[in-house]
């Protein structure tokens, strides 16, 4: 079967003629636009370069990997990963290069976590003397680490952790254990076969006394021959939905010794003689989690961005049935019931975009003031960073499967890509804190900042509109009110306002009534997330209006962007309209307004779809995907990848032919 193929080369396919009409209709000039998300023309030339270096190069290449094993494909990630360290090395690559060079590799580089946390966790746990000695080790990747946080009985409930170092002021070593199943570390990724190295946490133990959860750098494997170290048990946990190319290990401790000064002791020290030392508030050594969750809500815009780009794409493509009889099928993406399902994704990842690219910014500000020891800012951008990180992930996990069951049945195919997409962005809904529960931590915040504004005082930043006391009104009674995003972000501000409120006067009400705090938080627990993620909304329809004051840009773009602003504050508006009425945001007629003007807004959109999508300007192999390819000849990519699946590389298999004889 294989012999009779005739392959067509990359470079022998033309573009779609359907995909180029659809790219000739767009209102403005899509290079400009790729510049401004790219951050400037400098980083879009700089991305070009990369890509040319990367995907001419044979190892970042393989249209086989769809039909590989979990080792195969971790095999292939140490060589992406090994390839990758050595083109930083050779062509001194900055921080923000190698970044960058990650994300275009879709992070299927088995050793991603030695950069994206270990390193980042040394920078900011470490003395000075420490990173001194420690970080041209990581920086050269002659020693290689995992971050071993979460363990097989606890994941978000840090203070819970089991693991223990306990100081034997006779040898000058901390003695590490994990006394239980529960207590060995379970997840951290390239703890199970790559890394040599890992910084673990646990309980700190002086003189019998529990000084609470300390960050410790482990030597775990020999540098000489990789084999696990005495005292330690280490390995694999094995198959996960997606991301196999990461080993994701797990790790226990049989009384393993290490030096005294391998405790990172940037925010606490434990003297020669056994005194502990707190150098600063505790909460610091969180500061590569909070870094971590940062990061996820760009994974998760991403990731929307890539399947919004791959199922846009193919439904430009696709057609399907026809809206008049004995005429042409229709492009499924002439339907508006595909337009209600792709739209809203489009604009989300958008928003994502800009939310992300916002609460960055936060965190570059705030955490200079954090090493200087000035923690004023640390509760809001702890809250900050768990709602959208939670947000976030779970915004891209929904959009992205409605995307890629917007694709039909060629989007069940592992090669279509946004399978993969959805099953690794579900990673985000538990990784660095179950949602839930960050939502929780958010919640205690907004309960702060309540308790704060009832007492008097004004509260400011992410929470400023909770100032406001006075009745509302929603001034909307024409159409063109619909589309005005103050009064937009003034619907979402009274909503958020009223809900995030009764939640803190019904807490209130509770404990006031007798009910221990933490069984009055229980009872009120849904509403709790649901102020949080109310909160969390209204943050990321902020950002994208914000984003939209701030964007230099011709009017064409600037045009384009705000129509989907508004549909993406109206979309939230319509499918959450109970929110919104319950709290008197909005009226029913209203509501009926917004709806009308949110369909409107479908065809209006309609003409940018695809050049909206191309400014993403994501690589071909940075999706992956036979469906999403920028040429748009779909039906050939499905069946070369069809053609490269290992079973058809024979006409019958072996098992096939001994059930035939069989059967007869």
């Amino acid at each position: 079967m294989a012999s009779s193929i005739n392959v067509l080369s990359q470079e022998q396919m033309k573009i779609n003629p359907e995909l180029q009409k659809e790219r000739n209709k767009a209102s403005f000039n899509v290079q400009e636009l790729i510049s401004i998300l790219d951050g400037g023309p400098k980083r879009t030339k700089r991305r070009k370069e990369l890509e040319q270096l990367l995907f001419t190069d044979p190892v970042f290449t393989n249209p086989d990997r769809h039909f590989m094993s979990k080792s195969e494909l971790y095999e292939h990630g140490v060589e992406k990963s090994v390839r990758l360290f050595q083109l930083k090395r050779k062509y001194q690559w900055s921080e923000d290069d190698y970044t960058l060079a990650e994300r275009l590799l879709r992070k299927e580089i088995s050793l991603s976590l030695h950069h994206t946390m270990f390193i980042p966790a040394l920078e900011r746990l470490a003395t000075d003397e420490q990173k001194a000695k420690w970080l041209p080790l990581a920086n050269s990747c002659r020693i290689l680490g995992a971050y071993a946080q979460t363990e097989l009985g606890h994941g978000t409930n840090i203070l819970a952790l089991e693991t223990t170092a306990t100081f034997n002021q006779a040898t000058d070593e901390f003695i590490l254990r994990t006394p239980h199943i529960t207590s060995m570390k379970w997840w951290p990724g390239g703890l199970g076969k790559s890394c040599t190295h890992a910084i673990v946490l646990a309980q700190l133990i002086i003189h019998g006394k529990n000084y609470g959860l300390h960050p410790f750098l482990v030597q775990i494997r020999s540098l000489e021959d990789h084999s696990s170290l005495r005292g330690i048990t280490v390995g694999d946990i094995g198959p996960k939905l997606a991301i196999n190319t990461v080993d994701n290990g797990f790790l226990k401790f049989h009384n393993h010794h290490i030096p005294r000064d391998h405790m990172l002791m940037r925010n606490a020290k434990v003297s020669r003689d056994g005194k502990f030392v707190s150098e600063g508030n505790s909460k610091a050594n969180y500061a590569t989690m909070i870094l971590v969750r940062v990061n996820m809500t760009e994974w998760a815009a991403n990731i929307l961005s890539g399947s919004v780009t791959i199922a846009m794409r193919y439904s430009c493509i696709r057609r399907q049935s026809s809206l008049k009889q004995g005429v042409e099928e229709e492009l499924v993406i002439n339907y508006q019931s595909q337009q209600y399902k792709l739209f809203p994704a489009l604009a989300s990842a958008y928003a994502l975009l800009f939310t992300s690219r916002e609460l960055h910014q936060y965190y570059d500000r705030v955490y200079p003031q954090i090493t200087k020891g000035n923690y004023r800012q640390l509760g809001e951008l702890h809250s900050q960073s768990s709602a959208l990180k939670a947000m976030c992930g779970e915004l891209a996990v929904y959009h992205a499967e409605i995307c890629r069951r917007a694709c039909g049945g060629h989007g069940y195919l592992w090669s279509a890509g946004i399978g993969e997409a959805v099953a690794g962005c579900n990673t985000i809904i538990t990784a660095e804190g179950e949602n839930t529960v960050l939502y929780q931590q958010t919640a205690r915040y907004l309960m702060k900042q309540v308790a704060s504004v009832v007492s008097g005082q004004e509260v400011g930043g992410y929470t400023a509109y909770l100032n406001t006391d006075n009745i509302y009104t929603n001034p909307i009674n024409t159409s063109q009110h619909c589309r005005d995003l103050n009064i937009l972000a003034g619907i979402y501000q009274n909503m958020a306002a009223s809900v995030i409120k009764k939640t803190a006067h019904k807490l209130h009400h509770d404990m006031s009534s007798g009910l221990e705090q933490h069984v009055a938080w229980n009872n009120n627990m849904i509403n709790l997330v649901k102020a949080a993620q109310v909160h969390s909304h209204l943050s990321t329809v902020l950002a994208f209006i914000t984003s939209l004051d701030n964007l230099i840009s011709s009017q064409p773009i600037k045009s384009a962007l705000t129509l989907l602003c508004q549909f993406y504050a109206i979309y939230g508006i319509t499918n959450n309209s109970g929110d919104f009425i319950e709290t008197s945001s909005i009226s029913v007629y209203q509501l009926e307004l917004l709806r009308a003007e949110e369909i409107k807004l479908l065809s209006e959109i309609r003409p940018d779809a695809v050049a909206l999508v191309d400014a993403f300007d994501i690589h071909d192999e940075t999706h992956g995907s036979v469906l999403g390819k920028y040429d748009g000849n779909v039906y050939h990519h499905l069946y070369q990848s069809a053609l490269r699946e290992p079973l058809n590389k024979t006409d019958v298999s072996i098992t096939g032919n001994v059930t035939f004889c069989i059967l007869v």
